[in-house]
């Protein structure tokens, strides 16, 4: 990952296989790439989707819920209410787009944002479609 954050901060675009289930239903294990890139402080917003190093050493793909200052706090989509901190200097770099199946989507078009912003609504929620999700989708350990 310090190669990754190496080449996002000489202005670099960087392509990681997605690997977890926390980021469910939005991002999927094993099938999912995502383009990871540069970033200013005006990027670091709640909504945006992160890399970052949290405070335990974990390197975590995880959606900011939440920005006080220097220090963020993040959620997976596929979470229903755990929660990680992280600073600011400890983010690797931002979502940019995923591809998916033959087709990238980018976290700036329309598709993107309106099921972010559904799904964010949803947080008190989500343990229903997830439940549902969970169900038609068998999550497989990981390895």
């Amino acid at each position: 990952m310090e190669e990754v954050r190496k080449l996002i901060s000489e202005g670099l675009t960087v392509e990681l296989t997605a690997k977890g289930y926390s980021m469910n239903p939005f991002i999927m294990h094993m099938r999912d790439q995502v383009v990871l890139g540069p970033f200013s402080d005006t990027d670091i917003r709640k909504g945006v989707t992160v890399l970052v190093k949290d405070i335990k050493g974990n390197y975590i793909l995880h959606r900011i819920i939440r920005r006080d200052g220097d220090r963020i706090t993040l959620m997976g989509d596929g979470n229903i209410n755990l929660t990680e901190t992280a600073n600011i200097d400890e983010i690797i770099g931002v979502l940019y787009s995923i591809k998916r199946k033959g087709r990238t989507y980018s976290t700036e078009g329309f598709i993107w944002r309106l099921y972010s912003s559904i799904w964010s609504a949803l947080t008190p929620l989500r343990r229903w479609p997830l439940g549902l999700w969970r169900r038609l989708n068998p999550q497989k350990p990981l390895r």
